[in-house]
């Protein structure tokens, strides 16, 4: 009896160890297909970041032709405003002569008429004494 007992305890702990160690390989058979799943996820996160790496990157590219572009045409739109204000200045400059030289004309002009119309006075009234 002794050994009856022990046969169908052992043979109960067997089924027992059986029964556990197939619920320990379908738990792991789980873990296999859902670190294969991770593995997956993990290559498809891998790409799409250095996809936005690779992006990043032309991006900065971008910005540092931007900021070059800036530069040069901060440059050039410098050199076109220091080339206004020389042209402003010259204009200026011929404006201030040219009111200069219309007043020296002017003067002259008249000077000119008062020597005419004294000249023509002196004539008629020299006429007039004369009796031409």
């Amino acid at each position: 009896m002794v050994d009856g007992n022990l046969n169908k305890e052992g043979e109960t702990e067997k089924v027992g160890c059986i029964q556990r160690l197939e619920e320990v390989e379908k738990g792991l058979a789980e873990l296999s297909n859902e670190f294969t799943r991770l593995a997956a996820e993990n290559i498809d996160t891998i790409t799409k970041i250095k996809l936005l790496e690779e992006n990043d990157h032309r991006h900065d590219e971008s910005i540092n032709q931007f900021k070059e572009s800036n530069l040069k045409m901060e440059i050039q739109l410098n050199t076109m405003m220091a080339k206004f204000d020389s042209l402003e200045n010259k204009i200026f400059t011929l404006l201030q002569q040219a009111g200069k030289d219309s007043s020296a004309e002017r003067k002259m002009w008249l000077d000119l008429l008062k020597y005419v119309i004294g000249i023509t006075v002196g004539v008629m009234v020299a006429n007039m004494f004369l009796g031409k």
